[in-house]
């Protein structure tokens, strides 16, 4: 099981991510940046559509390599057209997604695009499986 820190002397960011997560020893799973593309290619033109469809494929991704959420160490995400106000369902997403006391490390990048027209949300993942 992953350790995940909080220390005394960094903002405390207990409601949306760790400062720090320790993983064990394991199988590392990389997932590639997932965005807020259906299977059929549709995209909803939202940016929380995206964020909710983005967290969906994750965890499809993750499932396809025998992981789970409450495995992921680590999350980058990129929003376009950023504002503070993105957290509010970004926080909502991630409470449904990860257990309190075990939130990934997190870093929010803010771009002025993405690969593809349309794209307003990215997440990629890192997951740890705890080897024997």
């Amino acid at each position: 099981m992953s350790l995940h820190l909080n220390p005394p002397g960094l903002m405390d960011s207990r409601r949306f991510f760790s400062q720090v997560v320790v993983a064990p020893s394991g199988t590392t799973v990389y997932v590639a940046g997932q965005t807020g593309y259906r299977v059929d290619r549709s995209l909803d033109p939202t940016k929380q559509g995206q964020m909710e469809q983005a967290f969906a494929n994750v965890k499809i991704a993750l499932e396809a390599a025998q992981a789970r959420l409450d495995q992921v160490v680590s999350i980058t995400i990129y929003i376009v057209d950023y504002s503070e106000a993105d957290l509010e369902p970004l926080a909502r997403l991630t409470a449904a997604c990860f257990p309190p006391d075990r939130l990934p490390a997190s870093t929010l990048v803010p771009v002025p695009r993405l690969a593809r027209d349309g794209l307003l949300f990215e997440i990629s993942v890192t997951a740890v499986i705890p080897g024997p």
